[in-house]
């Protein structure tokens, strides 16, 4: 078992694989706040901590009780753990690709109807 405060905390931005100027960034804390932890962290960063990686246990990071990870998912969607930028970027690539699905088709629509039009007017010209 990891046994302070900030080592528990390293070990968690670790398993995030992102660096402490990082995560102090996603959180709002001061630059090097991580490497600067002496014993325990207040509860407004705690909060902080929290509501941008709700996945974490905080009763682990301040008791060292527990396990790093809940195990139950704060939210229902699938979405526990993934930065907010994350889930725009998402949403906005997906707008995307529905609008060029779109374009797709009515192009395809767009060039059948050109096909059959000229095809029947071969047919014209012929008969």
């Amino acid at each position: 078992m990891t046994n302070s405060v900030k080592e528990r905390l390293i070990a968690f931005i670790d398993y995030k694989g992102i660096s402490k100027n990082k995560f102090e960034i996603l959180c709002g804390l001061s630059k090097r706040y991580v490497s600067n932890i002496s014993k325990s962290i207040s509860p407004d960063v705690a909060e902080r901590i929290s509501l941008n990686f709700p996945e974490l246990n905080m009763g682990w990071i301040l008791t060292g009780d527990g396990e790093m990870l809940k195990s139950s998912p704060a939210v229902s969607d699938g979405t526990v753990g993934i930065p907010v930028e994350m889930l725009r970027l998402n949403l906005n690539l997906s707008e995307t690709i529905r609008q060029q699905q779109e374009t797709i088709q009515r192009l395809t629509e767009m060039l059948a109807a050109e096909k059959n039009g000229q095809h029947s007017n071969k047919k014209e010209k012929v008969g």
